[in-house]
């Protein structure tokens, strides 16, 4: 569905329709992607009592109007879009740069729970990664998944295209890559990116530079002290291989936090566990939804 608000026309997306009776759960998405990461998890038990909906940021996805270079104005945007939602039983989930948006989130917008999924806090981003994001999204992407993911899944995930501009493969002839910026030859392992290629095109965009500001934002975003103390009811998703999102236990946003009751590890994933094993991430779910 589509929501106007002041400035934008916002995206929101739910596979069925929202119903009034059920409890419902916001997924706010990483870097660069939008509304179709919630087609990788799988939580078909836990749509039964819950709403599952995806919001589009601003240059995201299928919503329009003018674009964001901070983790708070995101925030700000989501408030909106909530106070028109007007959704009750509300918790939060948001994955890397969509977790610092949701942990701003929850200190600012009444919630029963926040799940945030392999956040760092600061999340600083290195420059060489955010010089690529910037030129040329192709090798940001690839930057991106060959330190963020440790394992393929065990079957194969599809994910609709969209966008004019991004990461992304077109077509493949004997290890030469076709894509938006030229060919390129990959003789390492041509395989591996036809396995990957439904993550890298989540991060197609009609925006080429969105991926740069978003993690741009990642670097500059910082909780306040009297946030960070106000951090309650939050459940966090770490994952044992992750490169880029490391579990600190020492981090100051775990400070109110029960370390065994609020804290779940995923073992041999990376970055991206509804990419890597959805099936394990489920489990994880259902624990934290009480299943």
């Amino acid at each position: 569905m589509f929501i106007q608000l002041k400035a934008h026309k916002a995206h929101v997306y739910s596979q069925t329709e929202i119903e009034p009776s059920k409890k419902n759960i916001v997924l706010i998405p990483g870097a660069g992607m939008d509304h179709r990461t919630l087609s990788m998890f799988k939580l078909d038990s836990i749509k039964e009592t819950h709403n599952v909906i995806a919001f589009d940021l601003p240059g995201h996805g299928y919503t329009t109007g003018p674009l964001f270079t901070d983790v708070e104005s995101h925030t700000d945007f989501c408030i909106d879009l909530l106070n028109e939602l007007n959704l009750k039983d509300l918790t939060l989930a948001g994955h890397s740069w969509g977790a610092l948006i949701a942990l701003d989130l929850s200190t600012k917008y009444s919630n029963e729970m926040t799940v945030c999924m392999n956040v760092a806090y600061p999340f600083t981003v290195g420059d060489i990664l955010l010089d690529h994001a910037k030129g040329n999204l192709d090798q940001a992407v690839e930057f991106l998944t060959k330190y963020g993911v440790y394992k393929m899944p065990k079957t194969e995930i599809k994910t609709t295209g969209f966008g004019v501009k991004g990461s992304g493969f077109y077509g493949r002839s004997k290890g030469e890559i076709k894509s938006p910026y030229g060919t390129k030859n990959v003789e390492a392992d041509p395989e591996r990116e036809i396995k990957l290629y439904p993550l890298k095109r989540l991060f197609n965009q009609t925006e080429k530079e969105i991926s740069s500001i978003d993690l741009n934002s990642c670097t500059n975003f910082r909780l306040k002290d009297e946030q960070i103390n106000k951090l309650k009811n939050i459940k966090y998703i770490f994952c044992d291989k992750d490169k880029l999102a490391r579990y600190n236990p020492e981090n100051e946003i775990l400070k109110n936090a029960d370390l065994d009751k609020d804290v779940f590890m995923l073992e041999e994933t990376g970055h991206f566990p509804y990419f890597e094993d959805p099936e394990q991430l489920e489990k994880v779910f259902l624990d934290i939804f009480k299943y």
